[in-house]
């Protein structure tokens, strides 16, 4: 199989870019991608937005360094998109450089688009009545031959490079051996197809070409210039552009007409192909690639835009042509075998019923119309069309990106709230001492109250007394649950003018007695009169407990905590100074080591016993200090202690 791929991990990413492959030849099994026996010639395109690199594009340099150093001749092919994937260099110090590399030759493959293209003109002005789709494009072919009963339509004629290949085989050195160097990676399969295979014996990319040329420390614009051999392109060289063959073969009027269409990118193929099969439209002539035009290829290598590369093998094709030299060496192989034939390679896919489609879509959210975003994310065109793939097994529901963001944002939110009810139990001991003394206090009193009221002594201003007392004791105990239930529960981000002294106060009366029950001895350090903030009281107070909770539990044995709020200024130029204040949280444990420094705020990350936290508590505080457009810094030393500084911007009344 000319392009293989290695199944290193799961990778959701790929999931989409999967889709994209026009010959579905890549199909997941388990959340893996898997092999399968198919050419695929399309998917060099969606290897390149693979994140996680779970997929490659065979490397083809071995197979050439064979050839380059086992035979006597070896002719490079390179194709006409050339001048614009190597811009700096001069064509012929590049033919100097392949020479160098060990090619007996360089030819030009634009000379078989020459002879291409008046095959084309034959085919045409033969007007069967059916259209014609081009065949020069090995992603459309494969395409045609795996989906539509197409075969007919599409234009019996091979495409420039096996042109090439058959002109140099049968004619020019038949036992010289042949390289095709050039911008896709579909000619890695287009290669090894039965009905085209034998005259081209390894495809490289011009990436794997660099790489060729810096192992053996070649500069080609260091060479010396050389000439291409073979015979002569003129204005063939357009072919790679788009509408180039349409040009070549003269046809550019017609597109007016609609008798000729030119189809270019992923999103059109199946449109264009499915209507000419259905009957919708019947053009006479279709150019049809999947890039476009050869000079988009995936392994151009290079950032110049489609609009520049057009106009530099524009200008390379009109300075370079030779029209006489070119229809001689036409009439010199005019006879040679440009016809092909195709496979049918036909799949049948099943198709879902009203009722299967309703629940598939069911699976991703979609419970109503409204709800199909048709937003393309997945590489389909519709919801409906995903939902028809996955019930082929051609696609997942995790290809969904709107559902699967609503999955990980439920995800994050269940892990927050796990993180919240961890750290609620570990507060939970503390807590139930500190309200069970106001309880008993209650309880005292109303005994005494019951064992007073019977006799005639007890006055009125007493009974009020005790009451007060209870009240009190009571009011303080509802206080610390209500508290315990607004950290606990879910509640959207509500910004407001904030004091963030009253939070950190806040935040101590949950978890300030777990420090006396430490022996840890708590100083604040408030400034006064500190400007208020624009923030969410909730998150805030929640930010606190986490940062005032570590570093209860770093110091096990005692110590001291110490909580700082002062006014800073960044260190910004003067006219865009901006007020910040500065909220420290410093204790005198056990510290944190360098290594582990870098990954405090991962999550999932912690140094805790297991069972005392999940390795959320300083991700969750990191991202509200985020979003509330703030900064956390913070400074150990192992066996001294730790201080985390929390950083939040000072509310301008001018903005509000």
């Amino acid at each position: 199989m000319a392009v293989i791929f290695t199944d290193r991990d799961k990778c959701k990413s790929c999931y989409a870019c999967i889709r994209r492959c026009p010959v579905r030849a890549i199909r997941v099994k388990e959340g893996k991608a898997e092999v399968i026996k198919e050419r695929c010639v399309a998917c060099g395109t969606c290897v390149n937005v693979c994140t996680q690199k779970a997929k490659q594009v065979q490397n083809d340099t071995g197979a050439a360094w064979q050839l380059l150093t086992g035979y006597p001749s070896v002719i490079a092919i390179l194709d006409a998109s050339f001048p614009a994937a190597f811009p700096d260099i001069a064509p012929g110090k590049l033919v100097g450089a392949l020479k160098k590399l060990g090619f007996s030759e360089v030819m030009e493959a634009a000379f078989g688009a020459e002879l291409i293209s008046r095959e084309y003109s034959r085919l045409v002005r033969e007007d069967t009545g059916k259209p014609i789709l081009s065949s020069h494009c090995p992603v459309i072919v494969a395409y045609v031959e795996k989906y539509y009963q197409l075969l007919d339509r599409l234009a019996p004629i091979v495409s420039p490079m096996i042109a090439m290949g058959r002109l140099i085989k049968w004619h020019y050195s038949p036992e010289a051996k042949v390289i095709f160097i050039g911008p896709c990676m579909a000619k890695k399969a287009e290669i090894q197809d039965e009905k085209v295979s034998g005259v081209v014996d390894v495809a490289l990319t011009y990436t794997e070409l660099k790489d060729m040329l810096a192992a053996k420390g070649i500069d080609p614009h260091l060479e010396e210039e050389h000439p291409f051999s073979g015979p002569r392109p003129s204005m063939g060289r357009i072919f790679p552009v788009s509408a180039g063959l349409i040009s070549l073969v003269n046809l550019c009027d017609e597109m007016c007409s609609g008798d000729v269409i030119m189809v270019e990118g992923r999103g059109r193929i199946s449109e264009s192909v499915g209507g000419i099969a259905s009957g919708e439209i019947r053009p006479k002539f279709v150019d049809i690639r999947l890039c476009q035009g050869c000079i988009g290829g995936p392994a151009m290598d290079n950032y110049l835009g489609v609009l520049r590369r057009r106009e530099i093998i524009i200008e390379y094709a009109t300075r370079e042509a030779d029209t006489d030299q070119t229809e001689r060496d036409l009439a010199q192989y005019a006879t040679l075998d440009l016809s092909r034939r195709f496979t049918n390679r036909q799949t049948t896919l099943p198709t879902p019923s009203k009722e299967e489609l309703k629940q598939i879509l069911a699976q991703t959210g979609k419970m109503k119309p409204e709800d199909e975003l048709n937003c393309g994310a997945c590489g389909y065109a519709s919801c409906r069309e995903m939902a028809t793939a996955i019930y082929q097994g051609l696609a997942e529901t995790e290809m969904c990106w709107p559902y699967l963001i609503g999955e990980l944002e439920a995800t994050q939110a269940d892990l927050i709230q796990a993180e919240k009810l961890t750290s609620l139990g570990q507060m939970a001991a503390a807590i139930a001492h500190e309200i069970n003394n106001p309880l008993a206090g209650v309880l005292v009193y109303a005994k005494l109250l019951s064992r007073k009221l019977g006799g005639d002594a007890f006055s009125t201003e007493e009974a009020q007394g005790y009451l007060s007392k209870m009240e009190e004791e009571i009011t303080h105990s509802a206080r610390i649950i209500r508290n315990l239930l607004d950290f606990s529960r879910q509640s959207k981000p509500m910004l407001r003018l904030v004091d963030i002294n009253n939070v950190i106060e806040q935040a101590l009366s949950l978890v300030g007695h777990q420090a006396e029950l430490q022996n840890i001895r708590v100083i604040k350090e408030l400034r006064p009169s500190l400007p208020k903030v624009m923030a969410d009281f909730d998150q805030m107070q929640q930010v606190f407990i986490n940062l005032t909770l570590n570093a209860i539990q770093a110091m096990s044995e005692g110590g001291e905590l110490t909580l700082r709020t002062t006014l800073a200024t960044d260190g910004q130029p003067a006219k865009d100074k901006k007020d910040w204040i500065k909220i420290d949280i410093q204790d005198t444990g056990c510290g944190i080591s360098k290594e582990n420094l870098a990954r405090l705020f991962t999550p999932f990350f912690t140094t805790k016993e297991k069972g005392k936290g999940v390795g959320l508590g300083l991700a969750v505080v990191h991202g509200i200090i985020g979003r509330h457009q703030g900064r956390i810094e913070v400074q150990s030393e192992v066996g001294k202690g730790t201080t985390f500084s929390v950083y939040l911007g000072v509310h301008d009344e001018g903005k509000s």
